[in-house]
């Protein structure tokens, strides 16, 4: 399995390793989703940002504890805005709190991925069809700027980079397409379907599968081919599933890579 790599940087503070456009959409992305725009809490905002992005970018995994002593701590804050920033997460599904248990990072059911993987495969063939048919050429060159983000990502085998380089082109795209009703549908998935992206992007091969896939479709929108391009699309979501369904992940069992059983120190960089 490919590492996950480093411990990610506080909310708000650039990351080197992703590029620019890249580095925002995770920021926008994230916040649009949890709605942490929303709060007049800001802390609570910074540490849900914090613990989403370690469920999302695969360091706490399903079935972790998520102690709040230990989060209070690392933050410096008493346990009452950890716990605050726990209930947010939970009602946005990435924690559960099992009866007579501490929080923990939510396990995933193989039913549910399935059907929002169906959906999502079929709303992002009706991006695609429409980024074919509406795409400007100053738009196409945009997602080439992004596709070769994760080119550049691949090469250096930096999973986190190319996932959020692979999110900001399909933002790019959503964009493109010009249609509201289909983006916030997209939304409405919630910040569990970046989470199952990040997984099956992690696995042996699905990088450079994923990137090849990436590339014939850019050449689609090129091309104006719609239908190619949804049949395309189609493609790079079934095959994410079925990876991930052959994978055994889905079962909820606590993944110790990276020592995902302890809570992540605070180190300088990331102060």
């Amino acid at each position: 399995m490919t590492a996950a790599g480093p411990e990610p940087s506080d909310p708000g503070r650039t990351d080197a390793r992703l590029s620019p456009e890249a580095d925002r959409v995770r920021s926008e992305l994230v916040t649009r989703l949890l709605r942490l725009d929303e709060r007049s809490d800001s802390l609570v905002s910074v540490i849900a940002e914090w613990i989403a992005r370690g469920i999302i970018e695969g360091r706490l995994q399903p079935g972790h504890d998520l102690n709040s002593v230990d989060l209070a701590e690392r933050f410096g804050t008493s346990r009452t805005p950890v716990r605050e920033a726990l209930m947010l997460l939970e009602k946005e599904g990435l924690v559960e709190t099992p009866p007579r248990r501490r929080p923990q990072v939510s396990t995933l059911d193989l039913r549910v991925v399935e059907e929002v993987y169906q959906l999502r495969a079929e709303l992002l063939a009706l991006v695609a069809l429409r980024v074919a048919e509406r795409a400007r050429p100053e738009q196409l060159a945009q997602l080439r700027e992004d596709l070769a983000a994760m080119e550049d990502a691949a090469a250096r085998r930096d999973l986190d980079a190319y996932f959020w380089a692979n999110v900001a082109f399909h933002e790019r795209a959503a964009h493109v397409a010009d249609d509201l009703t289909l983006k916030r549908t997209l939304d409405s998935l919630g910040a569990r379907v970046l989470q199952l992206r990040h997984f099956s992007l992690s696995l042996p091969g699905r990088m450079e599968l994923s990137l090849e896939d990436h590339r014939r479709l850019v050449r689609a929108y090129e091309e104006g081919d719609g239908p190619l391009a949804a049949a395309l699309s189609r493609s790079i979501i079934n095959a994410a599933l079925q990876a991930i369904r052959e994978s055994g992940w889905t079962k909820g069992s606590v993944d110790r890579r990276d020592d995902a059983s302890q809570p992540p120190a605070v180190t300088e960089s990331s102060k």
